[in-house]
């Protein structure tokens, strides 16, 4: 990817969570929910996240998100390092669509206020700014009545949307999306997918899609990064996952997700039920793989260049 044409960037990013033991409350253990990851967003790309719950997607969008603050690694955004601060001027610049619309939205505030609010720390009037969310709030499809309306008022599709009119007010250039569709029926979820594709390629915004539903992440992404106990698998263009897919891990995702006509034959994979380990010096899908080797016991995997722009950590795939 052209450096001039990145706009945020991750170096060997880390979010541990102590683990204290109950006795004397001492720590015994780290949850390494997100573990020397490195990844690159351009401008107008969007970047999918996928990968089963509790593999670390969310804490990574809220590190991201500046909402979290990482245990170590670099976090770059159009080359200003902005891992432990994020100045003034970038605030507006990166923002985060959360999974339940509801929990994101004040219910004792009107719609008004909720949109309005993000404009407070930016040199804006009152009467521009309530100009500028009747505008967002009818870009998605909303009438501006809705302004005077509280949360609870309006169906789940509706406050999604006015979620989305929130962050993308301050006009942002890397919007972090995190399951901003999951919890609403088919239509309502087709309806804000496309959408964002719309406003995506209006304001060539850039996009991390955290999804856990494969089909949404190839509808939206460009590429596609997959996620296992905090650390990025296999990442490559959507077509060259889907297509040819590498780890076995990614192999067990894509089984899972149902073939297009129903009379075709679908055989999931499906692993053993086990706790997630996060070892050091040997692979972490260790213990749910079939296709273990010798090396898996050994090492931990690197990221191995198997075509352009397609990397993936594990030791099948080491020329010899």
């Amino acid at each position: 990817m052209n450096e001039d044409s990145i706009i945020l960037k991750t170096i060997s990013l880390k979010k541990y969570y102590e683990v204290r033991s109950k006795f004397l409350k001492r720590i015994k253990q780290f949850v390494k929910a997100v573990d020397d990851v490195t990844i690159e967003a351009g401008r107008g790309e969007t970047l999918a996240i996928v990968g089963e719950s509790g593999s670390g997607k969310t804490t990574l969008g809220m590190v991201l998100g500046k909402l979290l603050k990482p245990t170590d690694g670099r976090i770059l955004f159009k080359e200003l390092d902005i891992t432990h601060s994020l100045p003034n001027h970038l605030r507006g610049k990166i923002r985060i669509v959360f999974q339940d619309p509801y929990s994101a939205l004040n219910p004792r505030l009107k719609i008004a206020y909720s949109l309005i609010e993000p404009l407070q720390t930016m040199s804006i009037s009152k009467r521009d700014a309530v100009e500028k969310a009747s505008h967002y709030l009818q870009l998605m499809g909303l009438p501006e009545s809705y302004m005077n309306y509280y949360p609870h008022m309006l169906s789940g599709g509706q406050r999604q949307r006015v979620v989305i009119a929130r962050a993308l007010i301050t006009e942002p250039e890397f919007l972090i999306l995190d399951e901003p569709t999951s919890m609403l029926d088919a239509s309502t979820q087709a309806q804000i997918l496309r959408l964002l594709r719309s406003i995506k390629k209006e304001k060539q915004m850039t996009y991390l899609f955290i999804t856990h539903n494969l089909a949404v992440a190839r509808y939206m992404a460009d590429r596609i990064a997959v996620m296992y106990a905090g650390q990025i698998v296999e990442i490559g263009g959507k077509n060259s996952i889907f297509q040819n897919p590498l780890h076995p891990y990614t192999r067990t995702l894509l089984s899972a997700y149902p073939p297009p006509n129903p009379r075709s034959q679908w055989n999931p994979i499906i692993p053993e039920e086990l706790a997630v380990k996060y070892y050091e010096n040997k692979c972490r899908y260790i213990d749910r793989c079939p296709f273990k080797i010798q090396e898996c016991e050994k090492n931990t995997p690197t990221d191995i260049k198997v075509d352009e722009n397609h990397y993936v950590k594990c030791f099948l795939y080491v020329k010899t």
